[in-house]
């Protein structure tokens, strides 16, 4: 969180009041959703709002989420970040201590593009960290700095083991903490005291891996989402708070076209949900559930859409 707040300091932010978790959350009412879904509705909406990073499976968060909100009133973002944490808590994550470093940072502007700009500018490393992979790719961040949009989000993964939650690669500027054997250093083109494959941790194929698991997951380490306060509209906290959760606790598509669906996600294109719907909590629960680990992105995506669609049904046949 340096690079964030030094960023921030020159943008004019880094004075206002950063609202960390608490273990204490604020208890609102549930959402009544109407409407079920389709197995081919479930697979057309997974297939518009997934965006991976290229080449990588659908992200989760694993480790403790630490919420922060800049630039805004005490209260109200105290009240964003515990909706955010309820949301978490609801899919079996756990949210830092108060004091935590904050990953998942929701900033509030007067203009967002302006912002998103300017922190890039003061540290262009802060939302890319010069690594393939990593994010939604070059013509994502583009989009992120120019388009102009109520909310704007950026997120960053890493491949992890599973079971250690150790990292599957080498962090930029990184040492290698392993000699290599001079010849393959020559090979390589690197010194053999400090050559990236000396620092590339070791994934051991885990006991009854089939041949769809993943020996390496995929893993948010942090999440920034500028909100452009002049953009929002009428829109309460609680609304926002749970469009936050949506695009922050799974990597979202900014371009997908979710006319038709009823989803969060339609807060600013005209419908005003009251909230995450039930079709929102459903794919955040198939997202998270188990059966989402897969080896394809493809087969991933596949099985979120199972689950997603088995849990409509069962939901269809309770009275």
């Amino acid at each position: 969180m340096g690079a964030l707040w030094a960023a921030l300091a020159l943008t004019g932010l880094a004075s206002t009041a950063l609202a960390q978790a608490q273990p204490d959350v604020t208890v609102l009412p549930e959402v009544a959703v109407q409407g079920r879904a389709t197995p081919e509705a479930v697979r057309d909406f997974v297939g518009r709002v997934a965006a991976p990073s290229p080449g990588r499976p659908l992200a989760q968060w694993r480790g403790p989420i630490c919420p922060g909100v800049v630039n805004l009133a005490r209260e109200p973002a105290q009240a964003i970040i515990d909706r955010v944490s309820q949301t978490a808590a609801g899919l079996g994550l756990h949210t830092g201590k108060p004091g935590c470093e904050s990953n998942l940072v929701v900033v509030f502007a007067e203009d967002g593009r302006a912002t998103a700009q300017s922190l890039n500018q003061a540290n262009p490393q802060l939302f890319r960290q010069n690594v393939t992979g990593w994010d939604a790719g070059r013509g994502a961040f583009r989009a992120f700095l120019a388009d102009e949009r109520p909310v704007r989000w950026w997120s960053l993964s890493i491949p992890t083991d599973p079971d250690t939650g150790q990292r599957g690669v080498r962090m930029p500027g990184e040492r290698g903490g392993v000699v290599v054997d001079r010849e393959i250093a020559k090979i390589l083109n690197c010194n053999e005291y400090d050559c990236a494959i000396g620092a590339a941790p070791i994934i051991k194929r885990r006991q009854g891996n089939t041949r769809l698991d993943a020996a390496v997951v995929e893993t948010l380490f942090k999440v920034i989402v500028i909100v452009d306060m002049d953009l929002i509209g009428s829109v309460n906290t609680t609304q926002l708070a749970d469009y936050v959760s949506m695009i922050a606790l799974a990597q979202i598509d900014a371009s997908a076209d979710t006319t038709g669906f009823d989803t969060v996600l339609n807060l600013f294109s005209g419908s005003l949900p009251a909230g995450l719907t039930e079709w929102d909590r459903s794919y955040l629960a198939a997202l998270y559930a188990p059966r989402a680990q897969r080896r394809s992105v493809s087969a991933q995506a596949e099985a979120v859409a199972e689950v997603m669609t088995r849990s409509e049904l069962t939901a269809r046949r309770q009275p």
